[in-house]
């Protein structure tokens, strides 16, 4: 139920299940493709370890860090941030939860930095590397993490999700839009975005075309 917001991934709830039970890792892999719930089941995860999922989901909990790229990558700076932040004690939780989305853009300098603090994190700190892409981040990384893959949403997931956001569509366009999306959350969404409507139409229209 802590992962309920997360359409599918029954393979990597299923793995986040075990390893809240367990309390092993310290170190978490979320890796797939864009738009299919990652960042999503990153924060419930968080969530429950520090027992405040509605602070976590608002970014307000003190033992709560979040790290993503500025730019083109994530650059040593802010993971020497990080590992000034992972020697600091808990505030307020029995443990500190650091995210690091767009994790496939750390530089190698930065790369190279976070392996000291993967290697040998502190007993309260749980880091969570979220990356769309496995293949950029060196074998060192990935060997240290527990990995949690992510798979394309089925067509049925995307639909009922974009029906959910967009009730006032039709059905037949609701179905088109998410065999357009191909299994991502984000492209169905600029896809409803007032702004694309121009896009969506000729999409929508080239759409029916092929099906």
């Amino acid at each position: 139920t802590s992962f309920a917001d997360v359409p599918e991934q029954l393979e990597a709830k299923r793995l986040l299940e075990a390893s809240l039970a367990d309390g092993q890792a310290h170190a978490f892999l979320f890796h797939g493709a864009r738009g299919v719930g990652k960042r999503t089941a990153a924060r419930a995860f968080a969530g429950v370890l520090l027992g405040d999922p509605r602070r976590v989901d608002a970014g307000t909990h003190p033992d709560l860090r979040g790290i993503e790229a500025l730019g083109e990558m994530i650059r040593i700076d802010e993971i020497r941030a990080l590992h000034h932040d992972l020697h600091m004690r808990p505030f307020e939780a029995d443990r500190r939860v650091y995210l690091l989305l767009d994790a496939h853009l750390l530089n190698d300098e930065a790369a190279a930095a976070l392996l000291k603090d993967l290697e040998e994190p502190p007993e309260y700190a749980t880091l969570v590397l979220v990356a769309d892409e496995l293949g950029p981040l060196p074998d060192t990384i990935r060997s240290r993490c527990r990995h949690l893959p992510f798979r394309r949403l089925s067509r049925a997931a995307v639909e009922a999700w974009v029906v959910e956001r967009a009730p006032d569509i039709s059905a037949d366009e609701a179905r088109l839009l998410a065999r357009v999306a191909a299994g991502r959350l984000d492209r169905a969404a600029r896809l409803l975005d007032p702004e694309a409507r121009e896009q969506r139409a000729e999409l929508l229209r080239v759409a029916r075309e092929a099906y």
